[in-house]
């Protein structure tokens, strides 16, 4: 049975067949929050948002166009909207990124392996200068686009890209080294 057919029923009334349109997009949808989100439960709770919404507004739904990928879509803007109010929280000096880090492994993330690979993150953080501290705040915490950063820096996308990437797997690196394995 293709998603068409399953969302004409769901809109009837048939939640099997919503049922059925969760089970088929839901591991694309928590991907596509999982690699931008710190926490796994938070990833968790909001593609479970993203389906109700997705339910909510079903008849607004053109069945010309494909579901999944919708789905997906509602569920970065609310990703969006979650990073927008959450902005305030992260902002501030270089120290806030560090109480920021030490609230996570405290409140949010409370699995031993969750908990320790934060750990490992915040003293990675440590090792890294001043500048890469604040584009990790600002990227990652506070929300900015590459864009922005773009601006703000006052240099090629290009640049900000590969600065990213580099800091990204310097991170990479770096933790798995505290956590004790062969570097890659």
């Amino acid at each position: 049975m293709d998603d068409t057919v399953l969302i004409e029923a769901a809109r009837s009334g048939d939640l099997a067949a919503f049922s059925e349109l969760v089970r088929r997009h839901q591991a694309l949808v928590r991907a596509a929050l999982a690699v931008r989100m710190r926490c796994p439960h938070e990833a968790e709770d909001l593609a479970q948002e993203a389906f109700v919404t997705a339910f909510r507004k079903l008849e607004a739904f053109d069945t010309a166009r494909d579901f999944g990928p919708w789905v997906r879509a509602i569920a970065l803007n609310l990703l969006k909207n979650h990073l927008r109010k959450h902005r305030a929280e992260a902002a501030g000096s270089a120290s806030d990124l560090e109480k920021l880090l030490n609230r996570q492994i405290e409140h949010r993330c409370r699995e031993p392996q969750e908990s320790a690979r934060l750990s490992a993150l915040r003293v990675c953080l440590g090792k890294l200068n001043a500048d890469m501290r604040g584009l990790v705040r600002q990227h990652y915490h506070q929300g900015f686009s590459v864009a922005e950063l773009t601006r703000q820096a006052g240099v090629k996308h290009s640049v900000m890209t590969m600065r990213l990437h580099r800091l990204r797997d310097q991170l990479r690196r770096c933790i798995f080294e505290q956590e004790g394995h062969c570097p890659l």
